[in-house]
Protein backbone atom coordinates (compact mmCIF):
# COMPACT_ATOMS: atom_id res chain seq x y z
CA UNK A 1 0.00 0.00 0.00
CA UNK A 2 1.30 3.33 -1.08
CA UNK A 3 1.95 6.27 0.96
CA UNK A 4 -1.44 8.18 -0.42
CA UNK A 5 -3.29 4.84 0.62
CA UNK A 6 -2.05 5.07 3.69
CA UNK A 7 -3.39 8.42 4.70
CA UNK A 8 -6.58 7.94 3.16
CA UNK A 9 -7.27 4.60 5.09
CA UNK A 10 -6.19 6.55 8.84
CA UNK A 11 -8.74 9.56 8.37
CA UNK A 12 -11.49 6.75 7.67
CA UNK A 13 -10.23 4.86 10.62
CA UNK A 14 -9.73 7.90 13.12
CA UNK A 15 -12.73 8.27 14.67
CA UNK A 16 -12.76 4.38 15.39
CA UNK A 17 -9.29 5.01 16.80
CA UNK A 18 -10.31 7.84 18.85
CA UNK A 19 -9.99 7.10 23.07
CA UNK A 20 -12.42 8.45 25.06
CA UNK A 21 -11.75 11.31 27.81
CA UNK A 22 -12.18 11.93 31.34
CA UNK A 23 -13.26 15.29 32.19
CA UNK A 24 -10.18 17.51 32.94
CA UNK A 25 -9.53 17.91 36.55
CA UNK A 26 -10.95 20.99 37.13
CA UNK A 27 -14.34 20.30 35.78
CA UNK A 28 -16.05 18.11 38.64
CA UNK A 29 -18.89 15.61 37.33
CA UNK A 30 -21.83 16.37 38.85
CA UNK A 31 -24.43 13.19 39.49
CA UNK A 32 -27.77 12.91 37.56
CA UNK A 33 -29.94 12.14 40.52
CA UNK A 34 -28.67 14.51 42.63
CA UNK A 35 -31.91 16.54 43.74
CA UNK A 36 -29.50 19.64 43.81
CA UNK A 37 -28.22 18.92 40.34
CA UNK A 38 -28.18 22.42 39.47
CA UNK A 39 -26.48 23.92 42.06
CA UNK A 40 -23.79 21.73 42.50
CA UNK A 41 -23.24 23.00 38.28
CA UNK A 42 -23.31 25.88 39.21
CA UNK A 43 -20.46 25.72 42.16
CA UNK A 44 -18.16 23.41 40.10
CA UNK A 45 -18.54 25.80 37.29
CA UNK A 46 -17.70 28.60 38.69
CA UNK A 47 -14.79 26.95 40.09
CA UNK A 48 -13.59 25.74 36.59
CA UNK A 49 -13.79 29.28 35.08
CA UNK A 50 -9.94 30.23 35.77
CA UNK A 51 -8.78 27.00 34.13
CA UNK A 52 -11.45 27.29 31.27
CA UNK A 53 -10.08 30.97 30.63
CA UNK A 54 -6.50 29.36 30.10
CA UNK A 55 -7.08 27.24 27.47
CA UNK A 56 -6.41 23.27 27.26
CA UNK A 57 -4.65 22.26 23.94
CA UNK A 58 -6.24 18.64 24.38
CA UNK A 59 -10.22 19.34 25.08
CA UNK A 60 -9.25 21.94 21.68
CA UNK A 61 -9.98 24.47 24.08
CA UNK A 62 -8.47 27.96 23.08
CA UNK A 63 -7.32 30.23 25.62
CA UNK A 64 -9.92 33.16 26.58
CA UNK A 65 -8.27 35.75 28.38
CA UNK A 66 -7.80 37.61 26.76
CA UNK A 67 -10.62 35.97 23.79
CA UNK A 68 -9.80 36.65 20.50
CA UNK A 69 -12.00 38.08 17.84
CA UNK A 70 -11.34 38.09 14.61
CA UNK A 71 -14.11 40.57 13.32
CA UNK A 72 -16.90 42.73 14.38
CA UNK A 73 -19.34 44.66 12.44
CA UNK A 74 -21.98 47.28 13.21
CA UNK A 75 -24.15 48.71 10.39
CA UNK A 76 -26.15 51.52 12.42
CA UNK A 77 -28.66 53.92 10.77
CA UNK A 78 -30.98 55.84 12.35
CA UNK A 79 -31.83 59.81 12.00
CA UNK A 80 -28.90 61.20 14.34
CA UNK A 81 -26.20 58.12 13.74
CA UNK A 82 -25.88 56.32 10.10
CA UNK A 83 -22.34 54.76 10.75
CA UNK A 84 -20.36 51.64 9.93
CA UNK A 85 -17.67 50.53 12.48
CA UNK A 86 -15.43 47.52 11.77
CA UNK A 87 -13.06 45.76 14.76
CA UNK A 88 -9.80 43.80 13.79
CA UNK A 89 -7.84 41.88 14.83
CA UNK A 90 -9.65 42.54 18.35
CA UNK A 91 -9.20 40.72 21.90
CA UNK A 92 -11.65 41.18 24.68
CA UNK A 93 -10.76 41.48 28.19
CA UNK A 94 -12.39 40.81 31.28
CA UNK A 95 -13.73 37.29 31.08
CA UNK A 96 -12.23 35.96 34.20
CA UNK A 97 -14.58 38.44 36.32
CA UNK A 98 -17.50 35.77 35.06
CA UNK A 99 -20.51 34.91 37.73
CA UNK A 100 -22.40 31.64 37.05
CA UNK A 101 -25.13 32.43 38.60
CA UNK A 102 -27.91 30.05 37.59
CA UNK A 103 -28.54 26.80 35.84
CA UNK A 104 -31.39 24.46 34.65
CA UNK A 105 -30.74 21.46 33.74
CA UNK A 106 -33.46 18.51 32.62
CA UNK A 107 -31.85 15.59 31.44
CA UNK A 108 -34.64 13.94 30.18
CA UNK A 109 -35.97 16.77 27.85
CA UNK A 110 -31.93 17.07 26.65
CA UNK A 111 -31.99 20.89 27.36
CA UNK A 112 -30.21 22.91 29.51
CA UNK A 113 -30.13 26.85 30.46
CA UNK A 114 -27.16 28.70 31.89
CA UNK A 115 -26.90 32.26 33.03
CA UNK A 116 -23.89 34.18 33.51
CA UNK A 117 -23.07 38.12 34.08
CA UNK A 118 -19.95 39.67 33.58
CA UNK A 119 -19.23 43.16 35.00
CA UNK A 120 -17.56 44.40 32.51
CA UNK A 121 -15.19 43.86 29.49
CA UNK A 122 -13.10 45.55 27.04
CA UNK A 123 -12.58 44.67 23.89
CA UNK A 124 -9.29 46.51 21.86
CA UNK A 125 -8.40 46.39 18.61
CA UNK A 126 -8.05 48.07 15.28
CA UNK A 127 -11.26 49.82 13.49
CA UNK A 128 -12.31 51.08 10.79
CA UNK A 129 -15.82 53.60 10.48
CA UNK A 130 -17.34 55.70 7.89
CA UNK A 131 -20.70 57.62 8.04
CA UNK A 132 -22.67 60.06 9.39
CA UNK A 133 -23.45 61.96 12.89
CA UNK A 134 -25.81 64.36 12.56
CA UNK A 135 -24.02 66.46 9.53
CA UNK A 136 -20.99 65.58 10.27
CA UNK A 137 -19.39 62.90 8.60
CA UNK A 138 -17.15 60.23 10.41
CA UNK A 139 -14.35 58.55 9.28
CA UNK A 140 -11.17 56.75 10.48
CA UNK A 141 -9.02 54.00 11.09
CA UNK A 142 -6.86 53.43 14.09
CA UNK A 143 -6.35 51.56 17.59
CA UNK A 144 -10.22 51.22 19.12
CA UNK A 145 -11.36 50.65 23.08
CA UNK A 146 -14.86 49.72 23.28
CA UNK A 147 -15.89 48.97 27.00
CA UNK A 148 -19.08 47.21 27.86
CA UNK A 149 -20.34 46.59 30.98
CA UNK A 150 -23.41 44.47 32.86
CA UNK A 151 -23.47 41.43 31.02
CA UNK A 152 -26.11 39.25 31.10
CA UNK A 153 -25.94 36.32 29.25
CA UNK A 154 -27.89 33.08 28.89
CA UNK A 155 -26.91 30.47 27.07
CA UNK A 156 -29.42 27.91 26.19
CA UNK A 157 -28.54 24.34 24.42
CA UNK A 158 -30.25 21.16 23.23
CA UNK A 159 -28.96 17.61 22.30
CA UNK A 160 -29.31 14.10 21.11
CA UNK A 161 -26.84 11.12 22.04
CA UNK A 162 -24.77 9.07 19.67
CA UNK A 163 -23.10 5.76 20.15
CA UNK A 164 -19.34 5.67 19.13
CA UNK A 165 -17.49 2.60 20.38
CA UNK A 166 -19.59 1.23 22.81
CA UNK A 167 -20.29 4.90 24.68
CA UNK A 168 -22.88 7.52 24.10
CA UNK A 169 -21.80 11.06 23.35
CA UNK A 170 -23.24 14.54 23.24
CA UNK A 171 -24.37 16.19 20.05
CA UNK A 172 -25.97 19.62 19.93
CA UNK A 173 -28.51 19.61 17.96
CA UNK A 174 -29.57 23.61 18.80
CA UNK A 175 -28.60 26.44 20.68
CA UNK A 176 -29.28 30.02 21.68
CA UNK A 177 -27.82 32.95 23.59
CA UNK A 178 -29.89 35.87 24.61
CA UNK A 179 -27.28 38.98 25.48
CA UNK A 180 -28.07 41.95 27.54
CA UNK A 181 -25.92 44.39 28.58
CA UNK A 182 -25.74 48.16 30.20
CA UNK A 183 -23.47 50.86 28.91
CA UNK A 184 -20.90 50.82 26.18
CA UNK A 185 -17.98 53.34 26.13
CA UNK A 186 -15.86 54.30 22.97
CA UNK A 187 -12.31 55.72 22.28
CA UNK A 188 -11.30 55.41 18.96
CA UNK A 189 -8.26 56.79 18.31
CA UNK A 190 -6.87 58.69 15.01
CA UNK A 191 -10.77 59.67 13.60
CA UNK A 192 -10.71 62.47 11.05
CA UNK A 193 -7.02 61.79 10.47
CA UNK A 194 -5.78 62.56 13.74
CA UNK A 195 -7.59 65.85 13.86
CA UNK A 196 -7.64 66.22 18.17
CA UNK A 197 -10.38 68.76 18.21
CA UNK A 198 -12.43 67.06 15.59
CA UNK A 199 -11.73 63.58 17.34
CA UNK A 200 -12.53 63.79 20.83
CA UNK A 201 -15.76 65.77 20.09
CA UNK A 202 -16.61 62.38 17.86
CA UNK A 203 -15.52 60.40 20.77
CA UNK A 204 -17.78 62.31 23.38
CA UNK A 205 -20.97 62.55 21.05
CA UNK A 206 -20.62 59.07 20.56
CA UNK A 207 -20.58 58.15 24.24
CA UNK A 208 -23.36 60.50 24.91
CA UNK A 209 -25.66 58.29 22.70
CA UNK A 210 -24.11 54.99 22.98
CA UNK A 211 -27.73 53.58 23.13
CA UNK A 212 -28.29 54.19 19.69
CA UNK A 213 -24.91 53.78 18.47
CA UNK A 214 -24.82 50.25 20.23
CA UNK A 215 -28.07 48.84 18.97
CA UNK A 216 -26.19 46.28 16.79
CA UNK A 217 -23.17 46.31 19.06
CA UNK A 218 -24.90 43.96 21.67
CA UNK A 219 -25.86 41.21 18.90
CA UNK A 220 -22.70 40.76 17.21
CA UNK A 221 -20.74 40.53 20.88
CA UNK A 222 -23.73 38.22 21.60
CA UNK A 223 -23.11 36.00 18.22
CA UNK A 224 -19.50 35.66 19.43
CA UNK A 225 -20.20 34.01 22.37
CA UNK A 226 -22.20 32.24 21.35
CA UNK A 227 -19.75 30.91 18.66
CA UNK A 228 -17.42 30.54 21.76
CA UNK A 229 -19.69 28.20 24.16
CA UNK A 230 -21.14 26.20 21.18
CA UNK A 231 -17.32 25.59 19.75
CA UNK A 232 -16.09 24.48 23.39
CA UNK A 233 -18.86 22.14 24.35
CA UNK A 234 -19.13 20.36 21.03
CA UNK A 235 -15.05 19.77 21.44
CA UNK A 236 -15.41 18.56 25.24
CA UNK A 237 -18.60 16.73 24.20
CA UNK A 238 -17.14 14.60 21.36
CA UNK A 239 -13.87 13.53 23.14
CA UNK A 240 -15.85 12.92 26.44
CA UNK A 241 -18.79 10.41 26.87
CA UNK A 242 -21.89 11.19 28.82
CA UNK A 243 -21.40 8.78 31.37
CA UNK A 244 -17.96 10.96 32.44
CA UNK A 245 -20.23 14.54 32.34
CA UNK A 246 -23.28 13.52 34.02
CA UNK A 247 -22.58 10.79 36.62
CA UNK A 248 -24.73 7.64 37.46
Amino acid sequence: MDRRSCKILFFFLLPALAIALKLPSYLVACKRDDPKLDECVVKHGQEAIPKILGGDPKYRAPKLEPMDITELRVNQGTKQVGLKLILRNAKLYGLRNTKFVKAKTDLKKRHIDWTFKVPRVEIIGDYEVNGQVLILPITGTGKANVTITELDIVYKYEWDLVKKNGKEYMTFTKSKLDFKNGRTYFDLKNLFNGDQFLGNNMNRFLNENWKEVTKELGPAVGQAFSDLFRNLLTNVAAQVPFNEIYLT
